[in-house]
Order: structure tokens, then C-alpha cells, then sequence
């Protein structure tokens, strides 16, 4: 459980950082570009900026499994709903699922929502969502999973591609 919570610790620094990180080039381009002034650049930067909707909600979940069998089934399962929310979810942004490098039996789910309350009120309710939940419930309440998270509000900074 410690080790969870460092991974979800180290996760929420590394965002934290490349956070600063881009705020800091932001500026030194202000810098740089306050003195020429290059319209094509900002409206290119104002492009990437609408294009990934910065005002997005993000929830970072952590599933570390106590067996191989039960991770390989929540991975299937998953993928059903992953596939059906690409399809009729336009809201969901984001939605991938990665296996740590440093412990084969835990898995991170980066969700990107165009809102919080999107999430909550649309993706919660989603058909293939409701089917998946009962049996990821299941394997928590016997502790054959553990789940985690975290989420926050997008402040409108870096950029995804």
C-alpha cells in the first residue's frame, strides 16, 4: 500500500513539474517574442491551446492487482469499455490504460474530460461503464485489487499532441 502511494505521489510530482516546467518557457517566450511582434506565433499557440481544450478535468486511477488472472480479466473488460466510450463518449478526451514498469501487477488509467461533471454525470452512467464497475467492485471488496487516484482541474498550460 506504501508503494502505491508513492507511485501516485511520484505521478502527481511529475505532473506538477512539467507544469512549472511549461509555465517557465511560456514566459521566457513572452520574453523573446514581447520584442518582435510575431502574431503567427501566438495564433499558432492559441490553436494548439483550443485544440486540447485546457480547461480539460483529468483522473489518474492506479489498480494494483494481487494475481496476474484478475489483472489480465479487468484488461479485457476495460478494453470493452474503452472501445465503446471512444465511439460515444466525444467528452472523453483521453482514456488509455499503461502497465508500471516497476510492478507488472499495477496498472495507471489516464482519463481527460472535456469537465468534472461530464464525467460524473455522463461516463459514470455509460452502458459498458455500468457492466465493468460491479466486477472491478468485486475484486476490491475480496482485496484482490487495490484502487487509487487522484484528479485535478487543468490549468490551461503544456500542451497535448
Amino acid at each position: 500500500m506504501k508503494s502505491s502511494k508513492k507511485y501516485t505521489t511520484l505521478l502527481f510530482g511529475i505532473v506538477l513539474g512539467i507544469g512549472f516546467q511549461h509555465v517557465a518557457l511560456k514566459f521566457k517566450r513572452f520574453l523573446s517574442t514581447s520584442s518582435s511582434s510575431s502574431s503567427s506565433t501566438i495564433s499558432s499557440e492559441d490553436s494548439i491551446n483550443s485544440k486540447n481544450n485546457s480547461s480539460a478535468w483529468t483522473l489518474i486511477v492506479t489498480l494494483t492487482f494481487q494475481s496476474k488472472q484478475d489483472m489480465e480479466h479487468i484488461i479485457q473488460d476495460w478494453d470493452v469499455v474503452s472501445r465503446h466510450c471512444e465511439k460515444h463518449e466525444p467528452f472523453l478526451y483521453h482514456y488509455k490504460l499503461g502497465q508500471s514498469d516497476s510492478n507488472p501487477l499495477m496498472l495507471h488509467i489516464v482519463e481527460r474530460y472535456e469537465s468534472k461533471e461530464k464525467h460524473l454525470a455522463l461516463h459514470k452512467h455509460g452502458e459498458e461503464f455500468l457492466k465493468f464497475r460491479p466486477k472491478l467492485k468485486a475484486l476490491q471488496d475480496s482485496g484482490r485489487v487495490t484502487v487509487e487516484g487522484f484528479s485535478f482541474q487543468e490549468l490551461g498550460y503544456g500542451f497535448a499532441r
